[in-house]
């Protein structure tokens, strides 16, 4: 079950992924490198070496919409959770060039490692839960990456994207009183 705070517990969750991945890594040039969830514009005057794990957009996964309702009992029926899509753009930021891509090389190898995020890895409001989560690299084009450096109003820095599929938002609503299916009649005919 999640409720309305689930974008903020993936938002942790994978944070939490890098944060073990560079933070606590023990290789001199990650080590220490927080992780935060502020935008690179926020963080571009930094002056120690950061990584930007930025929430820039949020979608409805259409064919989730479709899904039958659960029935918990034969005369009611639970409205369907919202199925969303979450993508990060993930910004290293740091004066040394060579530190950027190390930065950048161990974040992409931290999500490739965790492309399935459940049980344990899961964080905030989703601990605990049966949620099972994909997190998949999204390959922009150099355009779609422009767009979303001209929208932030910042140069182009170098950058990935990933997407993390299916979060659901339960409905805060309790379950709709439905008549249970008495009858079920199928008919058949010959098509002339």
């Amino acid at each position: 079950m999640s409720d309305f705070t689930a974008i903020r517990a993936v938002s942790h969750t994978l944070k939490e992924v890098l944060r073990q991945a560079i933070t606590e890594s023990t290789e001199a040039q990650l080590s220490g490198v927080p992780i935060e969830l502020r935008s690179p514009k926020e963080l571009a005057k930094s002056t120690t070496p950061v990584v930007s794990l930025w929430l820039y957009r949020v979608t409805r996964d259409p064919d989730m919409l479709n899904r039958p309702g659960a029935r918990p009992a034969p005369n009611q029926r639970v409205i369907q959770p919202l199925p969303i899509h979450l993508y990060y753009l993930i910004t290293p930021i740091s004066a040394q060039p060579g530190d950027l891509q190390v930065l950048l090389g161990r974040a992409m190898q931290a999500l490739n490692d965790h492309a399935s995020l459940q049980g344990a890895d899961l964080q905030d409001s989703l601990a605990g839960s049966s949620e099972q989560l994909r997190v998949v690299f999204e390959t922009l084009t150099l355009e779609e990456l422009t767009r979303i450096w001209h929208s932030l109003e910042e140069p182009y820095r170098v950058s990935v994207t990933y997407e993390v599929q299916v979060v659901n938002i339960d409905s805060d609503l309790e379950p709709i009183e439905v008549s249970p299916v008495k009858v079920r009649q199928a008919d058949y005919a010959e098509i002339v």
